[in-house]
């Protein structure tokens, strides 16, 4: 489902055909594996079709990931041949993990992803997601969320906009293109 879902949200594109999972476990694996509780998936006819995704804790997140997912991703997908070096999805995967700045965290501790097909015409369906991911992360003690949006998406930019995100770093972010919004809840 993992795959499916991110192939779909990114055009049909894939970029290993040797390891069918390496996109989704990169870019939705972390989350679904180590904080499910905070992970909710919407599915049409055929199939996932939208997520959004959710981090309590950042820093503590990070600490798992380096302690137990990266380890078994890099038993997943071992360097070709007698290669050293990671795998490249895998060094991708590694600086996903990159730090964010201590005055971010200490506002806005918990991240979030939102991602849909662009044909899901209907927003209150995603309105609907990131609002009960919203009351998950405060139920659960969190002060503030963030989440990192390419400043060419648009569509995505006014959504979170008008769901109460304001822009709050510009060129801080681990893509360094960027745009950090964030919320408090």
């Amino acid at each position: 489902m993992v795959r499916q879902l991110h192939l779909r949200t990114q055009g049909g594109q894939e970029s290993s055909a040797s390891h069918p999972d390496i996109v989704g476990d990169r870019c939705l694996g972390p989350c679904l594996a180590l904080c499910p509780e905070y992970c909710f998936i919407l599915e049409d006819e055929l199939g996932a079709c939208g997520c959004v995704l959710g981090i309590l804790d950042v820093r503590c997140f990070a600490k798992r990931c380096q302690a137990s997912w990266m380890p078994a991703m890099r038993d997943k997908y071992p360097p070709k041949g007698g290669n050293t070096h990671p795998n490249t999805q895998v060094k991708l995967m590694e600086e996903d993990q990159g730090e964010y700045p201590d005055s971010l965290i200490y506002h806005f501790p918990s991240q979030l992803r939102l991602d849909a097909l662009p044909e899901l015409v209907d927003v209150s369906v995603s309105r609907t997601l990131l609002t009960a991911l919203l009351t998950a992360l405060k139920a659960n003690g969190s002060q503030g969320v963030f989440c990192e949006v390419q400043p060419t998406d648009r569509q995505r930019l006014e959504f979170l906009t008008k769901m109460g995100f304001l822009e709050i770093l510009r060129g801080e972010a681990r893509s360094r293109e960027g745009v950090v919004l964030g919320r408090l809840l």
